[in-house]
């Protein structure tokens, strides 16, 4: 069961992985072992998530490490599985962290899985982590951080020669480059990393490299290739209902508009989609992301009241990761319009 769903969720099949979570979660309730309980939430907190059911995902991921978690279990489960549970879970836990507005508390789980990982020595469930805390990173705008953990995944991935892992390192070193406005050389390292990662057959977070890559055509001033990576994103999210980055897409859609032609009517509504969508699937971060575009826009207007009311409604919300850039961003628009 888990070799099946670990197939299909690298293939981006979400709808399937589901329906064998379920199979997987009637085993663990046959034999009750709490092993296998830990083996078994792994897989529908891991499919939620990337199906932004994120408030749905943390539940699971916290049943598992709060309820299950045992290092000698997990000794043993990791000779069959190659990777050990608790490490995926709390990397993946970090992701689901950042969605519902907790950096950091999404930091601390992504230490955690690393530190785990080094500790119980095994190489590929540290390629695990490593991936997590670059996406965690890159998500949270840290590209000093990003890129130094992006090195460290492509120097693992080459020694113990993870081709899979090295994918994924190239394009969360692009994605950092891009952070730090090394344009050309993210640009390299996106088309690069997003051609073999898709070579291999895989199809999960491909909306995801595609929002990355969609930027970094903006920000170059290659609009219509920006547009072919934000659609075909789109395009994905549905066809996969990998849907963790859809708000995102939608906002860099709206914030290319203004770029290409200032189509301020179209960007609304791209931001006004953005909003809905990250409220739907309660992802804070992708809502305070949403609502700075859409403020930025109705300040440019003259609608700074408005725009000052909708961000505050959502950065009132947060109880920690101020000195985040997303945060110190939102409370300098904030102070600009008041």
């Amino acid at each position: 069961m888990r070799g099946n769903w670990s197939y299909h969720m690298v293939r981006g099949d979400f709808r399937l992985c589901m329906d064998q979570s379920a199979q997987a979660m009637e085993l663990a309730e046959r034999f009750n072992d709490p092993g296998i309980w830990m083996e078994a939430l792994w897989q529908p907190a891991a499919t939620l998530l990337f199906r932004a059911d994120f408030a749905g995902a943390r539940q699971f991921f916290e049943r598992a490490l709060n309820n299950y978690e045992d290092r000698e279990r997990c000794r043993y489960w990791l000779r069959y599985t190659g990777e050990d549970t608790g490490v995926c879970l709390r990397a993946l836990y970090s992701t689901t962290l950042w969605h519902l507005g907790y950096p950091d508390q999404a930091f601390k789980a992504g230490r955690g899985a690393r530190e785990l990982a080094r500790h119980v020595r095994s190489p590929f469930s540290l390629g695990f982590a490593l991936y997590n805390v670059n996406w965690v990173l890159q998500l949270s705008r840290l590209g000093v951080e990003g890129l130094a953990a992006a090195e460290e995944q492509i120097k693992l991935a080459t020694e113990q020669g993870f081709a899979w892992w090295l994918t994924t390192a190239i394009m969360s070193r692009g994605a950092a480059l891009l952070l730090q406005g090394r344009l050309d050389e993210a640009l390299q390292d996106l088309q690069k990393g997003l051609e073999a990662y898709r070579a291999t057959g895989s199809g999960m977070a491909l909306p995801y490299y595609h929002s990355i890559l969609g930027d970094a055509y903006t920000q170059a001033g290659r609009f219509g290739d920006a547009l072919c990576a934000l659609d075909e994103g789109l395009v994905l999210a549905e066809k996969n209902d990998d849907r963790s980055s859809e708000a995102e897409l939608h906002r860099l859609k709206g914030e290319l508009l203004l770029a290409k032609s200032n189509d301020q009517a179209s960007a609304k509504d791209c931001f006004i989609m953005a909003v809905e969508t990250s409220r739907r699937q309660q992802s804070k971060s992708w809502e305070l992301r949403a609502k700075m575009s859409l403020a930025r826009l109705w300040q440019r207007q003259g609608r700074s009241d408005e725009a000052r009311a909708a961000l505050a409604a959502v950065y009132g919300t947060y109880t920690e990761g101020f000195t985040t850039p997303d945060l110190v961003d939102a409370k300098a628009l904030l102070d600009s319009m008041a």
